[in-house]
């Protein structure tokens, strides 16, 4: 299994050099190529901006089809893996979801915490070919659960945890549980032209399962 663990919580993990080198720069060329359009922010649309998204995908976390590019499978994979920091005791019944994101500078994504549509946890993978600290677009996340405390932002400020900044280094995956506070900081104009790439998405109970 490609990658390495670089850092863990109770609540999220995160993996560098997820992908092979070659197989990195296939996935970040082909991403440029990918047609997206621009959208508000669910969360706060006035504050927040706007930023870019393609088309998704929803497949079945351990079965993924075949005409799944290999990256994805490696993803899926990384997540089976370390189900457990989705508070999960296995796989099954569960599916991912692959959506293409990009933010421009001065675009961010406000606290909120993925609750609800039977989500159990979420992933971002960062497919920019390359990126500064300075450039801002880090993904701050509270690793504890989020309560009426810290239903937003503004609860955050009497927390008795403190924000963790992961930077968007280049082929790194973040894994984290559902109902996790956690934000897109704003993307800095030293950025230039430079979009902060993501292929993001959900891990779910499957609609069967839950029903049944």
């Amino acid at each position: 299994m490609t990658g390495h663990t670089h850092s863990r919580g109770d609540r999220y993990l995160v993996v560098d050099d997820l992908l092979a080198g070659a197989e990195f720069t296939a996935l970040a060329e082909e991403f440029a190529r990918i047609p997206l359009k621009p959208a508000l922010s669910t969360i706060d649309p006035f504050l927040d901006g706007f930023g870019y998204h393609g088309t998704g995908a929803k497949h079945p976390l351990t079965a993924l089809p075949d005409t799944a590019p290999a990256w994805q499978r490696t993803v899926a994979e990384r997540i089976t893996a370390a189900v457990d920091v989705l508070d999960r005791d296995g796989a099954e019944h569960l599916d991912i979801t692959f959506t293409p994101w990009a933010y421009p500078d001065g675009s961010r994504l406000s606290w909120h915490n993925d609750a609800g549509e039977r989500r159990v946890g979420a992933f971002v993978l960062f497919a920019h070919r390359a990126w500064s600290a300075s450039w801002g677009g880090g993904l701050a996340l509270v690793d504890a659960p989020s309560g009426p405390d810290t239903a937003d932002g503004d609860g955050l400020m009497d927390s008795a945890v403190h924000p963790t900044l992961i930077l968007p280094r280049p082929n790194r995956l973040v894994v984290f549980r559902s109902e996790t506070m956690h934000s897109v900081q704003r993307v800095d104009r030293a950025a230039g032209d430079r979009l902060r790439r993501t292929w993001t998405g959900f891990v779910s109970v499957r609609h069967d399962a839950a029903t049944a």
